[in-house]
């Protein structure tokens, strides 16, 4: 037989019931996977009972195929102590847990929304894939200091805020394409030198503000195309990415004036691929092989984009506000729990002992009773006298205890009024921002308006 065929390691999937376990045993293929085949879990229950078994537990690349898993199974990380990557890719999971030593995730096309992991260290984590997934948001993704490969693309994240990125000092690859996204924002203070390829194609982006994406001075590759852009400040982008070769902004609304001004630009500082075709018919016309519009004049284009930057900057500056009045409400919440918590021990406490006084009362009143008419009564009777003040003093110490509690009791209740004050504002805030929202809306609707004139009478 031939030699090669050992090598092949083949374990034939097999399903025992023991008990309430089921077992899956997986096949290593020649690039040193385990995979597992046919793996089913519908509920969290069902995954505890799931043991995964293997030639060899220190295998470092696991694979799952044609599985339906609501969850991972809870046992795979403690099986496979020394995994490395991951890939379970169509398997309907709705959440996943990432473990520390992980390098590799490829997660995608689930139905997975949140992501979890170790807290108390740093994830290795290099390369995550969660694309064709249901995010609306993934604030976490800072803890994965660690990251140089990221893929969100296909989500429902509709705006975001660059700064979730700040920390990811390694971060070579942002995909945020196909997320339905209209808004873009960046609060950074600092620059995020790794960064080198960002795809923002097939959104819904009308309006981008170049300077948004300043902090990424070493941008090599930008993508803009399927987008609804019409107009895009273009001037300094040499300035702000001196190694940009690659800006690819086909397949937009673009202003004809505004994109024959951006071609020529580009052409002049070496961005040579700006378009993966050229567009054969166009509605109106086309310039070098992206298709443009003459409807919209130039001018009020210039005008309604500074307005929207403006916009966009005081919306971004308070929603920074309402952010911050949550993180302190947060810690007040926190803070009066805790005190709760402690103010509930005391009571309990204090129930305990009065329970104890109770019970040593019914004991001294059983003792007077037993030495009623006894000769060593008076001895006795000295006894009890001694444990009725010993009672006193207690009963004393408990009393002004009850009345520390009473006071700690009306702090805290005023505490509680300045906590549903604290509600009220933020409700307000909220309210507040949902407006800035509204207007925001209504001048995205006015700036769309923009693209159906078809000309503007010169003085």
């Amino acid at each position: 037989m031939n030699r090669n065929f050992f090598i092949y390691w083949t374990f034939v999937l097999c399903l025992v019931v023991e008990g309430y376990a089921v077992n899956y045993t997986c096949t290593v293929n020649p690039d040193g996977f385990c995979i597992f085949q046919g793996v089913r879990i519908t509920s969290v229950e069902e995954a505890n009972d799931v043991d995964l078994r293997a030639p060899s537990y220190d295998l470092t690349r696991i694979k799952f195929r044609e599985s339906e898993m609501f969850v991972l199974p809870s046992r795979i990380y403690s099986t496979f102590p020394q995994i490395l990557e991951l890939r379970v890719w169509w398997q309907s999971l709705h959440s996943i847990y990432i473990p520390s030593n992980l390098l590799h995730l490829d997660a995608e096309r689930n139905r997975i929304n949140t992501i979890s992991y170790d807290t108390s260290t740093v994830p290795m984590l290099k390369k995550l894939e969660l694309g064709h997934n249901r995010f609306k948001s993934i604030e976490n993704i800072s803890y994965f200091e660690n990251l140089e490969f990221l893929d969100l693309s296909h989500n429902d994240i509709r705006s975001i805020d660059l700064v979730l990125f700040q920390r990811l000092k390694h971060l070579r690859v942002l995909d945020l394409a196909a997320n339905n996204m209209a808004i873009v924002k960046n609060s950074m203070e600092h620059k995020l030198e790794s960064l080198a390829v960002l795809h923002l194609n097939d959104n819904r982006l009308s309006y981008l503000d170049i300077n948004v994406l300043r902090q990424f001075p070493n941008l090599e590759k930008l993508d803009l195309f399927n987008n609804q852009l019409m107009y895009m400040e273009f001037e300094n982008m040499r300035s702000m990415f001196p190694k940009l070769s690659i800006a690819n902004i086909y397949g937009n609304d673009w202003n004809c004036e505004n994109l024959a001004e951006m071609i020529i630009y580009f052409k002049k500082i070496n961005i040579l691929e700006y378009k993966l075709y050229s567009v054969l018919k166009c509605r109106e016309r086309a310039v070098d092989g992206i298709c443009c519009s003459e409807g919209k004049a130039l001018t009020i284009l210039k005008k309604s984009n500074q307005y929207f930057s403006n916009y966009v900057n005081e919306l971004n500056l308070h929603s920074q506000h309402i952010m911050q009045e949550m993180k302190q409400s947060k810690q007040e919440i926190r803070k009066l729990i805790e005190h709760e918590n402690m103010t509930q021990a005391s009571l309990k406490a204090f129930s305990d002992d009065m329970s104890a006084i109770r019970n040593r009362i019914e004991s001294i009143a059983a003792i007077t009773d037993g030495n009623n008419g006894s000769s060593t009564a008076l001895p006795r009777q000295t006894k009890k006298h001694e444990k009725v003040d010993k009672l006193v003093q207690e009963i004393l110490k408990i009393k002004q205890d009850h009345q520390s509690l009473a006071r700690e009791n009306q702090v805290f209740k005023q505490q509680i009024e300045g906590y549903e004050e604290m509600k009220s504002i933020i409700q307000e805030l909220k309210q507040e921002n949902n407006n800035l929202r509204t207007k925001l809306a209504k001048l995205l609707d006015d700036f769309h308006e923009i693209k159906s004139v078809k000309s503007v009478p010169t003085a």
